[in-house]
């Protein structure tokens, strides 16, 4: 299979990235609210999102507000308390809003609780103009809002006696019953090439909707970022390995259990200028789930290469949209805005990568096994020679934040296959691996 075997030298790191452009269904109100679907709090003072911080899982996360970006730590669900009260429930932890220590105090923090249906956990939704909601607790008969009218990143949510100020006041964003916002509704995107416009520039990608789409049904997301000099139709294709090593294999390991992307680079590469292809994949999803019917605590990224450098640039700056990546032979090449919250990572390289060495693999890894909080560790890699390869799974990490590591006796390749020299899409082990990684989350 020598079909990516023209990759080359790879170019410098790229700038910052971009600010994702936020998408805006219609609001509801507090009569109308949907016990099975999945909002979005958008604060009406400072348009920021209601946020458990830093994606925690546990009791006692903080509660904030931070842009908006619809990841898993920004959807809530309302369940039914009876008498007009419900519980907010975050999607990505399932644990609830609470008011801390049941506090009757002005000033008295928001966080995250397992849910015991406490009084302090209970809220009413009083109705404000426009569409906007305020959210009363039960126990102290405060309403929650961004302390200090705050319109900064990471703001502190706090309850106070209710004023009806803009900082109480929250607009309901119903993502779906379950989904984005394209379930539900006639799809009005196909299996083919697409191009959007983002930032200024006409943009393309390739995609694939599975077979006997069900628009009641939410799929995971997967992007499948090309290497330099390739392109989304190499990915799409499978190229010499065909339809068995088509976005990277993920095709044949979904069966048609993902909608699946395959992006074109810039110049056939991921640079990433001014975050300009991070918003590009902003763009993508905004598109694609507002005419499929996607989870939107589903989305992954792989890639080879310059593709891996790019997954690994959505970790940094995505770590809330997107719930895992899997990184082939990459480096940071692609830039690292943010880089500070965990998110699920794999990173799979050849001990004998001479592109890309694996010291530059390694330290893509180190960051998010610091991120995600497992124990350090110096895993173990196979002997030149051996034509195997060796993964390993990270001890300690936080619920929900896997790192896993796969080292193979190989060179700069994304197919490699043990006992053998060569590669094959066909046969190789990284894209079933990659699947077991992506498919573990529910």
């Amino acid at each position: 299979m020598t079909w990516w075997s023209r990759v080359a030298a790879v170019v410098a790191a790229a700038l910052a990235i971009g600010v994702l452009t936020a998408v805006n269904p219609a609001p509801a109100e507090a009569a109308t609210v949907d016990t099975n679907a999945w909002y979005v709090l958008v604060n009406r003072n400072s348009g920021k999102a209601l946020d458990v911080s830093g994606t925690s899982t546990a009791d006692g996360a903080r509660v904030s507000q931070w842009t908006r970006h619809d990841g898993a730590n920004q959807q809530w669900q309302f369940v039914d308390s009876g008498g007009g009260f419900y519980r907010l429930k975050a999607r990505h932890s399932g644990k609830v809003l609470d008011v801390a220590g049941a506090s009757t105090s002005d000033g008295a923090a928001i966080q995250q609780w397992a849910d015991h249906n406490g009084g302090n956990q209970q809220f009413r939704l009083a109705d404000s103009d426009t569409g906007h909601v305020r959210l009363i607790n039960r126990t102290s008969g405060k309403a929650v809002e961004v302390q200090g009218a705050s319109t900064a990143d990471g703001g502190n949510v706090v309850q106070y006696a209710d004023h009806g100020g803009a900082n109480q006041q929250w607009q309901m964003v119903k993502l779906s019953s379950g989904g984005g916002s394209g379930c539900g509704s006639a799809p009005t995107l196909t299996s083919g090439t697409h191009t959007i416009q983002s930032g200024g520039k006409s943009r393309s990608f390739i995609l694939r909707v599975p077979a006997n789409y069900d628009n009641s049904r939410p799929y995971r997301l997967i992007f499948a970022f090309h290497w330099r000099g390739g392109t989304a139709g190499d990915v799409a294709s499978g190229g010499t390995s065909g339809t068995a090593w088509s976005y990277y294999g993920q095709q044949e390991q979904s069966n048609n259990s993902a909608i699946l992307v395959a992006p074109q680079g810039l110049g056939n590469g991921w640079a990433n200028t001014g975050g300009e292809d991070v918003t590009f994949v902003d763009d993508m999803i905004r598109r694609i789930e507002s005419g499929l019917c996607v989870n939107p605590a589903q989305r992954f990224a792989t890639g080879f290469s310059w593709g891996g450098g790019m997954s690994y640039a959505l970790a940094c700056s995505r770590a809330n949209a997107f719930r895992a990546v899997a990184v082939i032979a990459g480096a940071q090449i692609s830039g690292c805005s943010g880089g500070t919250q965990p998110i699920a990572y794999f990173g799979i390289h050849g001990i004998s990568d001479s592109v890309l060495g694996i010291a530059q693999g390694r330290s893509l890894r180190d960051r998010f096994v610091a991120n995600n909080g497992c124990t350090a560790q110096n895993p173990r890699e196979p002997a030149p020679g051996s034509r195997t390869h060796i993964t390993t799974t990270y001890a300690g990490c936080r619920a929900g934040y896997p790192v896993q590591w796969a080292a193979f006796d190989g060179g700069h390749i994304p197919g490699p296959v043990d006992g053998s020299s060569g590669e094959s899409g066909v046969t190789t082990w990284t894209k079933a691996e990659i699947w077991r990684f992506f498919a573990q989350f529910q």
